[in-house]
């Protein structure tokens, strides 16, 4: 095979490998996006301060008790602060850039389960004690022995336990919290963080366990209370995987516009590759007619143009899978979502398909090497 059309099938290839991939990785977030918006506890809800454009804003910490106790007794809320990435966190002799978040005493209602130790009490939050619950993963990463205590802006509080889980409330984009954050009581969040300013709006939600509840009630009970109040914020109910309608559309709708274009690029790739292989056997259509004239068979010319494909195939395979995770992360990083996969099923996929379009590409170019008549391909030229 000339140099220009094995380079010509190795990019090609590699085009078909990048948008398979993308087609896969679209595909798994489009999965995980519909999941994550039909999915969850229909007696845990999330009590949040919106914007005009439907953006999650901060509230005090006064409004947040305000609201817990227009909740009926038998409701329990806890509310999440803002994430705090950057505080001086230092772990035995380390500095690690864990975030420090603060919360209510309710692991179970924010999504988190104690694996080690204790959770926070109401106890310790009212007699501020300095006392804080690191994620699994740290624990996992640092050990028990080294997470007896923790340094935080150069103050020391004790690590009462470990909780995993991500504390993420009715889908909002800000309630999502890392596998290395701390969690510490409210109060002392903001007196150690914020200089004791509780007024500044830095709860992010209101995490409500409200069994026999729905979101219309809690809502209604929530509409009567605010009518009393002079400039009330604008405050929304939302469930469990809960986003707002016309941004979850919009995503569904780049998603699906990408999926389709990723599509369309693996089509024109495949159909490129074809025609560049039967080029390439037109083009030596003289060196195979001789062959068969020396005595070759039909079988020995198809399986050689094959072999050529395929490896073509297996280097375009391993190009495109370097381009693909570049593509993904480039895209990733500019929309700053999560919005394409690359992981081994993406990678894997990729490689079998490199050798699946191969395989069915050679197969026309191949049957045309076959039927060459090494008489008509011979005869000199007029």
């Amino acid at each position: 095979m000339k140099p220009l059309y094995r380079i010509l099938l190795i990019v090609g290839m590699a085009m078909g490998v990048v948008a398979t991939t993308l087609i896969i990785g679209v595909g798994q977030a489009m999965i995980m996006h519909m999941q994550s918006h039909s999915i969850g506890d229909e007696d845990v809800y999330a009590v949040y301060e919106g914007d005009s454009g439907g953006w999650t804003v901060g509230m005090p910490l006064d409004l947040a008790r305000e609201i817990r106790s227009w909740l009926p007794d038998d409701v329990v809320a806890a509310a999440v602060s803002f994430d705090q990435h950057d505080a001086e966190v230092r772990i035995g002799s380390e500095f690690y850039g864990a975030r420090v978040v603060g919360v209510d005493a309710e692991a179970h209602l924010l999504g988190l389960e104690v694996v080690d130790g204790r959770f926070f009490t109401r106890e310790d939050q009212e007699h501020r004690k300095r006392v804080c619950v690191v994620t699994a993963d740290l624990l996992e990463l640092f050990g028990r022995e080294a997470l007896r205590s923790i340094s935080v802006n150069s103050r020391e509080y004790e690590v009462i336990g470990a909780a995993q889980g991500d504390l993420y409330l009715a889908g909002l984009p800000l309630g999502i919290y890392s596998e290395s954050s701390i969690f510490f009581p409210l109060e002392v969040w903001y007196e150690d963080f914020n200089a004791g300013r509780f007024h500044d709006g830095l709860i992010m939600q209101l995490g409500v366990f409200a069994p026999g509840y729905s979101k219309a009630d809690l809502s209604r009970l929530i509409s009567q209370n605010l009518i009393h109040m002079e400039d009330a914020p604008a405050l929304k109910v939302a469930s469990p995987g809960d986003r707002d309608n016309t941004q979850w559309a919009k995503d569904l709708l780049v998603l699906t516009g990408i999926f389709l274009v990723a599509f369309i690029v693996f089509l024109l790739a495949g159909m490129n590759i074809i025609q560049i292989a039967s080029a390439n056997v037109y083009d030596q259509q003289r060196v195979f007619g001789l062959k068969v004239a020396l005595g070759a068979l039909p079988k020995h010319l198809a399986r050689e143009v094959m072999g050529e494909i395929a490896a073509c195939a297996l280097q375009g395979g391993y190009l495109g899978i370097v381009l693909a995770g570049i593509v993904n992360t480039v895209m990733n990083s500019y929309v700053g979502m999560y919005w394409a996969a690359f992981n081994l099923v993406t990678v894997v996929s990729g490689v079998l398909l490199a050798l699946l379009v191969g395989w069915i590409t050679a197969v026309v170019p191949a049957r045309q090497a076959a039927k060459i008549d090494p008489v008509a391909v011979l005869r000199p030229e007029r």
